[in-house]
């Protein structure tokens, strides 16, 4: 089982089914995964930059399909980006949301990968 740690307004969402995909930097850890992986979440309390506090197992979820981006903007572009960040009124907000957690030279670096949950 590998583990994550996820923002908890969107651990929330994932519990709701309205996130069903999430994206990472291709790291060699996420792209171990593979299709029928188990995925415990961890909630991550963030506050100024910062995680505060983190709750382990706080969900499971199956990986149903992995897709590979060069850019976390290609995925946004590429799958229902609201299933992504389900806050995002657009492709341009979602990729802000995930510029305020990744560098543009480590997406540059790594590339993005795409979980999409059962």
């Amino acid at each position: 089982m590998h583990e994550i740690g996820i923002e908890s307004s969107f651990v929330e969402a994932i519990r709701r089914g309205e996130k069903t995909i999430e994206g990472r930097l291709g790291k060699p850890r996420f792209l171990a995964m593979k299709e029928g992986d188990i995925i415990s979440i961890r909630e991550d309390i963030w506050k100024d930059g910062d995680i505060v506090e983190s709750h382990p197992d706080a969900l499971q979820v199956t990986v149903r399909q992995i897709l590979y981006f060069e850019s976390f903007r290609e995925m946004l572009e590429a799958v229902d980006y609201e299933s992504v960040v389900p806050t995002a009124a657009t492709v341009d907000e979602a990729v802000a949301k995930y510029a305020e957690f990744y560098s543009a030279e480590d997406e540059a670096a790594y590339g993005v990968v795409a979980f999409f949950f059962v």
